[in-house]
C-alpha cells in the first residue's frame, strides 16, 4: 500500500524537527529515495527491491528489515542533489536525499541532507514526483547506502513508546 503526501503534509515533515541534536528519528523525516542502493547481505540493492526480512547492513550489524513503508509522492519534490564524491570517496555515484534525511557528516555528526545545501557538489534539485521509502528495523540503526551513513526509521512500536 503506497501511502498519499499532501504537499502541505510534506512541508511539514520537512520542518518538523528544528535541529538534528534534539532530533529524535521519526518515520516522517527519515524517507529516503527508492532507487537509493542501500547495503544488504546481497549486495547493494536499491531500496525498491528489498523486502521484509531482507538482512540490511547497519551500524549495529545485518539487521533483518521489520517494515518498508513507500511513500509516492505525485507533486513536484525538491530534494538534495549530491554529485558523485561530494561527500567523501565512498560515495561513486550521484545521488538524491529527501531534504530531512539525517545522515553522518564526514566530521562523524549527525546533520541534514539540506544542512549540506553550498558544499561542493550539493544542491537542490526538483522533482516532478518521487517514489520514497522508509526502512524500519526492531532498534536504532544507521544504514549504508551509496557510500553514504543515513539514519533509518525508527520501527513504529518504539515510535509511539
Amino acid at each position: 500500500m503506497t501511502i498519499p503526501v499532501s504537499p502541505a503534509l510534506l512541508m511539514g515533515l520537512r520542518d518538523l524537527v528544528q535541529s538534528p541534536i534534539d532530533a529524535v528519528p521519526a518515520l516522517e523525516t527519515q524517507l529516503i529515495m527508492a532507487d537509493l542502493p542501500i547495503l544488504s547481505l546481497e549486495g547493494a540493492l536499491p531500496a525498491e527491491h528489498l523486502y521484509v526480512g531482507d538482512r540490511v547492513i547497519t551500524s549495529i550489524g545485518a539487521l533483518p528489515l521489520q517494515a518498508l513503508m513507500p511513500v509516492q509522492i505525485a507533486q513536484p519534490l525538491r530534494v538534495v542533489h549530491l554529485e558523485a564524491y561530494a561527500l567523501g570517496s565512498d560515495q561513486t555515484q550521484p545521488c538524491d536525499l529527501f531534504p530531512s534525511q539525517l545522515l553522518k557528516t564526514r566530521h562523524g555528526d549527525m546533520a541534514f541532507a539540506r544542512d549540506l545545501i553550498g558544499q561542493t557538489g550539493v544542491k537542490y534539485r526538483n522533482l516532478p514526483q518521487a517514489r520514497l521509502l522508509a526502512l524500519q528495523f526492531t532498534r536504532d540503526a544507521e544504514i549504508f547506502a551509496n557510500g553514504l551513513i543515513l539514519q533509518a526509521a525508527r520501527s513504529v512500536d518504539q515510535a509511539e513508546a
